[in-house]
C-alpha cells in the first residue's frame, strides 16, 4: 500500500496543470473531433441496462487520451474499469456503446462564454463494441495517460480486478457548428489523423 501512495504522490507531484491550444478551426471536422477527445478529461458513456433492461444507461467515466501535456494522441476512448461496476456489467453483456463528449469537458467553451448547448462549442459522438486492452504498448499508453490525468485511479485497489478497455470504433458524429452534425464521418481518415495543435501557446494554470 505504501508504494501506491508514493506513485500516486509522485503523480500529483509531477503532473502540471495545463489549458489546452486553441482547437481547429471549426471546418476541419476530424481535427476538432480529435482535440476534444484529446483534452477531455471525462466522456459519457451510454450502454444498454443490464440493471434496468430496455432502458439505455449512462455513465460519466475518466479519459485520457495519452498525457494532457503533450500533443500526441490516438483518439481511441479508454476506460479504466472493474468488472464489479455496472458499466461493465452492461458492455459485457452488449459491447455496444457510445462515448459522448463535449468541448464543455475542456477549459474552452467556458473561456469563450460559449454554452455547452450550442452547436460552436463541439460535440463529438463515438460509437463501436468495447473490447479489453491486452497489447503491453496500449496499456503501457493507457497507464500514462490515466494515471496522470486521474492520480487517484492509481492508488485503486487491486482486489477489484481494474482494468483498461478501449473502444473499437465504428462510427462518428461530430457537431462543431451551425447547420447539423456531419454523420459518418471516416473512422479511418479520424485515427490516421496528425495533430498540428500544439502547447506553445498554451498556458500553465496555477
Amino acid at each position: 500500500m505504501i508504494w501506491r501512495a508514493v506513485i500516486v504522490c509522485c503523480l500529483v507531484a509531477v503532473a502540471t496543470a495545463y489549458y489546452e491550444p486553441t482547437p481547429p478551426d471549426h471546418e476541419d471536422i476530424i481535427g476538432t473531433a480529435r482535440w476534444i477527445v484529446k483534452y477531455s478529461n471525462i466522456s459519457v458513456v451510454a450502454t444498454n441496462s443490464v440493471l434496468l433492461p430496455g432502458f439505455p444507461w449512462a455513465k460519466t467515466k475518466d479519459v485520457a487520451d495519452g498525457l494532457y501535456n503533450e500533443t500526441f494522441s490516438r483518439g481511441i476512448p479508454m476506460i479504466y474499469s472493474s468488472p464489479m461496476a455496472t458499466l461493465t456489467h452492461d458492455f459485457t453483456a452488449d459491447p455496444k456503446v457510445t462515448f459522448a463528449y463535449s468541448a464543455e469537458f475542456t477549459h474552452w467553451c467556458m473561456d469563450q462564454d460559449i454554452d455547452n448547448d450550442s452547436p460552436t462549442c463541439g460535440l463529438i459522438a463515438l460509437s463501436g463494441e468495447m473490447e479489453e486492452v491486452t497489447d503491453e504498448d496500449e496499456i503501457a499508453f493507457a497507464k500514462l495517460g490515466m494515471f496522470q490525468r486521474h492520480p487517484i485511479t492509481a492508488s485503486w485497489p487491486p482486489g477489484h480486478g481494474f482494468r483498461f478497455y478501449k473502444l473499437a470504433i465504428q462510427n462518428i458524429l461530430v457537431l462543431d457548428y451551425f447547420g447539423g452534425p456531419h454523420k459518418h464521418v471516416s473512422v479511418e481518415d479520424y485515427l490516421n489523423y496528425k495533430p498540428t495543435w500544439g502547447l506553445e501557446e498554451s498556458n500553465t494554470v496555477f
